[in-house]
């Protein structure tokens, strides 16, 4: 059996920081408790604690974790960051009703230049060029920076 520092050696591999990182910060952007987020996500509420706690790798429904980082996504907008209850419930059921299409296909049939530009062209039409441009300064990833400033590029080109 994995340790729990193990695992989370491999939530970090997997997800870029441990899972109770992301809760945590979804937990108070949203002022929900742990149970109405894992039924937000679609998630039994025991395996959300077991994977926070590193008793769990991973999410395995991708699904589930499409709408968690839905909800990461709504977590900037002005109504959920003002904290208006009714921002907040608003967000919390949109990303409760999505239902994600996820694919093998989208992930690793198209080929690595479209599914580059379909990520570009989201990123630009979800975030401000402003936004996009300290992204890329924050991270320390090269890859991920030169994404997000392409995404920039897009935004600002949209917006002319």
């Amino acid at each position: 059996m994995a340790s729990t520092e193990d695992v989370i050696a491999r939530q970090i591999a997997l997800y870029g920081e441990p899972l109770a990182g992301k809760f945590a910060r979804l937990l108070a952007a949203y002022h929900i408790s742990q149970s109405r987020l894992a039924a937000v996500i679609g998630l039994s509420a025991p395996m959300l604690s077991q994977v926070a706690s590193g008793q769990r790798v991973k999410i395995s429904n991708p699904a589930v974790y499409a709408r968690l980082l839905r909800l990461e996504e709504l977590a900037s907008s002005p109504a959920v960051r003002s904290g208006d209850p009714a921002g907040l419930s608003a967000a919390l059921e949109q990303a409760a009703a999505s239902s994600p299409v996820l694919t093998t296909e989208q992930a690793s049939g198209a080929p690595e230049s479209t599914r580059h530009a379909a990520v570009v062209d989201h990123l630009a039409g979800i975030a401000s060029v402003t936004e996009l441009r300290a992204a890329a300064s924050a991270t320390g990833s090269p890859a991920l920076a030169g994404v997000l400033r392409a995404a920039a590029a897009r935004a600002l080109d949209a917006a002319r």
